[in-house]
């Protein structure tokens, strides 16, 4: 396969898994190795949050306290903030997927539980995915890092996509969140920047995630020819290499779901 063999000659470790919605057509690369999750952890996160939404009646405007302990590095806005200031768990979600941020990600975390996390994702199919720890700047082994598959992200966006993760309200909820994030778009050929929602235009629900030396994207892409799941993963050369040969996978994913 042209793809296959276009991935084959590029530096660096790939994954990729994407399906039509339609045609249940699939491309297949590795899917099932496993990558550091960098920040595409946030999805099974966004989804344990609204699990309780839905089946435990949880408010989304329940406050969190920022305490100065809790602001840490990377992407994000929180850490330049003030501590001793409140958050609502919508705003803490906001940002955890628009922006990415790492401070409101661990304050959601706090808050739910990695183990809950971790049950509501292994309920929805999830086989290679793991939250073990908090995002932050020091280093960790490579056996306690969070991470994940093609697959199974791919799994999770395709759920999102149907509206059965959790339900068709909150399914639809996360998924108009998932369209507001504001990382690199790999997973579609058009640039980030030309993507506009409306009824002739692609409208692409995504999670990003990056790391000193992978990058990865991982959603839906909805346009007026097909609709797809992808996820693509990368890691091994530095990420701004992985991101255009990312990015270069993503350009042909519509032509072999066809």
């Amino acid at each position: 396969m042209e793809l296959q063999n276009l991935i084959q000659t590029l530096p660096g470790r790939y994954a990729v898994f994407a399906k039509n919605l339609e045609t249940q057509k699939t491309f297949a690369y590795h899917e099932h190795d496993i990558f550091p999750s960098a920040s595409v952890i946030k999805v099974p996160i966004l989804i344990e949050l609204y699990r309780r939404v839905e089946e435990d009646h949880l408010s989304l405007d329940h406050l969190l306290l920022m305490r100065k302990e809790d602001q840490v590095g990377g992407s994000g806005v929180l850490k330049d903030l003030t501590p001793g200031t409140e958050y609502s768990l919508r705003d803490l979600a906001t940002l955890m997927i628009t922006v990415s941020d790492n401070t409101a990600t661990n304050l959601l975390i706090d808050y739910l539980g990695v183990d809950w996390v971790n049950s509501t994702i292994r309920r929805l199919g999830t086989q290679n995915t793991e939250l073990i720890r908090k995002l932050q700047r020091v280093p960790a082994e490579y056996d306690q890092i969070n991470h994940t598959c093609a697959y199974d992200m791919a799994l999770l966006m395709e759920k999102l996509a149907r509206g059965t993760a959790i339900s068709l309200a909150v399914s639809e909820q996360m998924v108009n969140l998932l369209t507001r994030c504001q990382g690199p778009v790999s997973i579609a050929k058009i640039p980030a920047d030309s993507v506009f929602v409306g009824k002739k235009e692609v409208i692409i629900a995504h999670k990003t995630g990056s790391l000193s030396e992978a990058s990865h994207d991982v959603g839906i892409v909805y346009s007026p020819h097909m609709n797809y799941v992808a996820a693509i993963l990368s890691e091994g050369i530095p990420y701004r290499q992985l991101l255009a040969n990312t990015q270069r996978i993503g350009s042909h994913l519509a032509s072999v779901l066809r």
